[in-house]
């Protein structure tokens, strides 16, 4: 949903500076190497998420969790209507073309996400 991203980025620098305060915008911005003005429009939903290399800085000065940067890469593929930034290189490898396979016959089969709670539970049990 378009806001979301922003959303989730206002809630992750609560609380987060060093000195326990928050995180400014124009901290987040100054370490992305752009202006405040630009994430301010993409906090507020007027632009999309920015690339993987941003990304990765946001997370950064956000000190974000794995899991947390995971919800994050979620967020911004999903505004801008593709998939998580961290998922294509991933999925493009050509020396993975059993992925690929794997996820048109699951869309083609329409699985749902009980079967791919199944597939992560044995990609677990892998270590």
């Amino acid at each position: 949903m378009r806001g979301d991203f922003g959303n989730f980025i206002n809630e992750k620098r609560i609380g987060r500076g060093s000195d326990g305060g928050d995180i400014l915008l124009k901290d987040i911005a100054k370490a992305m190497g752009t202006t405040a003005t630009y994430l301010s429009d993409i906090i507020k939903g007027r632009r999309n998420p920015p690339e993987m290399s941003l990304l990765l800085k946001i997370a950064e000065i956000l000190h974000l969790s794995e899991e947390e940067k995971a919800e994050m890469f979620d967020l911004a593929g999903r505004e801008r209507n593709e998939a998580a930034p961290d998922l294509p290189e991933y999925i493009m490898d050509e020396n993975l073309p059993h992925v690929r396979a794997a996820l048109r016959k699951a869309s083609n089969k329409k699985l749902g996400d009980d079967f791919w709670q199944k597939v992560l539970e044995e990609i677990d049990k892998k270590g």
